[in-house]
């Protein structure tokens, strides 16, 4: 699987304002300032996160974005899903009827592994995670 620019993105973004989480709202300019970030390209992409009630935002003077649940409950997998849709690496895996084959065929079995093994991947990295590699020194390498 190879991550779109909307779900690396998405991520620092979300990484950004989780490291805000408790404190005051985080402003879009912020986010893009913090991670280099385009500020249309985010504008579309908050926009996503916030369709799929991953963050929420205030209006006003001291307005911004905030997560909508803890850092430690938001893991990789909601965040690149939301962003990307299903990360199955082929249709009939998620959908056994797209393939007339699917109930026999050996290589969606294969696929099906893989799409386990990388959606078990994400889920087990939460934005805590993340911000606790940022804290103990660990390299901010966000690629998975």
């Amino acid at each position: 699987m190879k991550l779109s620019t909307r779900s690396r993105y998405g991520t620092r973004a979300m990484f950004e304002i989780a490291k805000h989480f408790d404190k005051a709202p985080v402003k879009r300019r912020e986010i893009t300032k913090a991670q280099n970030i385009s500020n249309s390209y985010l504008e579309n992409i908050l926009i996503t996160l916030k369709d799929k009630q991953l963050i929420t935002t205030t209006r006003g003077a001291n307005g911004g974005f905030l997560l909508r649940q803890s850092p430690s409950k938001t893991s990789l997998y909601e965040i690149v899903t939301a962003l990307e849709g299903s990360i199955a690496p082929i249709e009939c895996v998620e959908r056994p009827a797209a393939c007339k084959k699917s109930g026999h065929c050996v290589a969606r079995r294969a696929w099906s592994k893989l799409h386990h093994a990388q959606s078990e991947s994400l889920k087990s990295v939460s934005l805590q995670d993340m911000l606790d590699m940022e804290s103990e020194g660990s390299p901010a390498d966000y690629v998975i």
